[in-house]
């Protein structure tokens, strides 16, 4: 095992980083540990499982590691404390830059350690740092990004934010805001000189990231929020910020950072710039601008404002919604529904489901005017295809007693008309129904072990001898047919099923002896089964 870990580093105190060479190439593995435990962690493997395999590998590798470390020496050494004391400085000074040379990872250690001690410019060193990461990244490299489906990460990043966090903790705000603008500005003039549908897989958080970080410096005693709002008006109008993606962040922290008057001025009219400029007023992306606008009037306290341009701005589905929402509040259902049916008017062709929401607030309007006929069309819309439970409450509530049991034999058969062979929804209704005579009937008639496990606890009380012949049954055919640990894990599951329902423990017990003898050369079963107790 230890064999395919390519790299076990701990980069800071308690954090560990490891290269590992797994079936699908190599995989990137960071652990965080407290107190000797994995706190926190992350694997660039395509695993379903979290954590995935990998990391409890990792874990027992640095566990080997540590121990190995903390073991007495045979004879007594020298500390390496003790040892660079006893160094001159100018030897020591020697060694270090000589070793730099040939060892990026430390010359990065020393720069984000040591770089806001110097008196240089330090932006311009950060931005040195980021262009030379950059420089070495490879995003069509396996063994960097592993699988494409991952977000890829960008180490260097990761460490800066981290270091930017560290100097807010220290309050530090000026070092802290130096690194935020020099990730922005470095990583954006990285982008746009990409030319690689990679690009599509990187991390967000290295967009949003110094944003926020700037966000939570903005307030800070000492810390000149205009300044801040100044360097964001002045830095997106560059020209490397066109395609980069990062205009949403820059507008965010813009309208937070707008304080004064005069800022709150120049946030407006910077947005009627950018919508004056958009060829099509009914674009998305006016929408957006618009949606800015709005967010920012309500920021600070301007709700008529902000009402004005939803109800000027009808023509967009999401603002459209705001306005029919309040008039259903302030009761004036008739226009509440005449925009809803404007609406569906212009938009025919569209499936149901992509205006389930309008249906919906169709349906609260019939609700209000208790309107029969259309409550069961909307409901009976939303359940036609296939149950859900919570419309069809509503569609049942409108029928008087005698009418329903007409009306659920007529919806059973719609779902047997439309589900071939077994129907999810006809089960539902059956047991939203507690109709536990016809539900066992119509399992048993379809039986396997997931709708058994699925529906059981619908019958079982009524039913449990029944219940249980049922469950041997499938239970004795997934035996037979099915090998391997995780299939006997899920027996096992089954099994936990079985022993709720009454003597259930009795039968289950019954059956994993019977397996253990029947299938004694299966030793993983053996194994499984021995861990089970009821």
């Amino acid at each position: 095992m230890y064999n395919d870990i390519i790299s076990l580093q701990e980069t800071s105190e308690n954090t560990w980083q490891a290269k590992y060479q797994g079936n699908y190439g190599f995989h990137k593995i960071k652990i965080k540990l407290t107190n000797g435990k994995v706190d926190d962690f992350s694997c660039s493997c395509p695993s379903d499982y979290s954590p995935c395999k990998h990391i409890g590998m990792i874990k027992e590798a640095i566990d080997h590691r540590v121990i190995k470390m903390t073991k007495s020496p045979k004879e007594e050494t020298i500390s390496v404390e003790k040892l660079l004391q006893q160094v001159p400085h100018k030897e020591l000074v020697n060694f270090i830059v000589q070793q730099a040379k040939y060892n990026p990872e430390l010359t990065k250690k020393l720069f984000l350690e040591f770089l806001h001690k110097t008196t240089e410019k330090k932006e311009n060193n950060y931005a040195t740092l980021l262009r030379s990461a950059f420089e070495d990244l490879e995003l069509d490299d396996d063994e960097y990004y592993g699988y494409q489906e991952d977000a890829i990460e960008i180490e260097i990043l990761d460490e800066l934010f981290e270091k930017a966090s560290e100097f807010i903790s220290q309050k530090r705000f000026d070092e802290a805001i130096t690194i935020c603008k020099a990730c922005i500005e470095e990583y954006a003039q990285w982008l746009e000189e990409l030319d690689t549908d990679m690009v599509d897989y990187l991390d967000p958080n290295y967009s949003e990231r110094p944003f926020e970080l700037l966000s939570e410096i903005a307030f800070q005693p000492g810390v000149n929020a205009h300044d801040l709002f100044q360097y964001c008006m002045s830095e997106m109008d560059k020209p490397n910020y066109s395609d980069s993606g990062l205009d949403d962040n820059f507008h965010d922290l813009l309208a937070e950072l707008a304080q004064t008057d005069e800022d709150k001025m120049a946030f407006i009219s910077l947005q009627n710039r950018l919508l004056k400029n958009i060829g099509n007023k009914n674009s998305n992306e006016a929408e957006e601008v618009i949606a800015r606008i709005i967010a920012f009037f309500r920021m600070n306290n301007q709700e008529e404002k902000a009402w004005q341009l939803v109800e000027g701005n009808i023509q967009f589905e999401s603002f459209r919604k705001q306005v029919v929402q309040q008039k259903i509040t302030d009761g004036k259902l008739g226009e509440a529904k005449k925009l809803i049916d404007d609406f569906l008017f212009t938009h025919p062709n569209t499936p149901f489901r992509f205006h389930a929401n309008w249906h919906e607030l169709a349906l609260s309007i019939a609700q209000h005017e208790n309107d029969v006929p259309v409550i069961r069309k909307i409901t009976f819309s939303f359940i036609e295809n296939y149950f859900e439970a919570a419309h069809y409450r509503i569609f049942k509530s409108s029928f008087t007693l005698d009418e329903w049991k007409w009306e659920v034999k007529k919806i059973i058969a719609h779902y047997e008309k439309t589900d071939k062979g077994f129907s999810n929804s006809v089960a539902n209704v059956l047991a939203e129904e507690q109709d536990a005579a016809m539900l066992i009937k119509y399992i048993e008639k379809h039986l396997t072990i997931d709708r058994l496990e699925t529906y059981h606890s619908h019958f079982s009380k009524i039913y449990p001898n029944e219940t249980l012949d049922l469950f041997c049954k499938v239970m004795n055919q997934y035996a037979e047919q099915n090998t391997g640990r995780t299939h006997y894990e899920f027996m096992v599951r089954i099994f936990k099923k079985m022993a709720l329902v009454k003597g259930g423990k009795e039968m289950a017990n019954r059956l994993i002896a019977q397996y253990k003898i029947q299938y004694k050369s299966r030793r993983a079963m053996v194994e499984v089964f021995n861990q089970v107790h009821f």
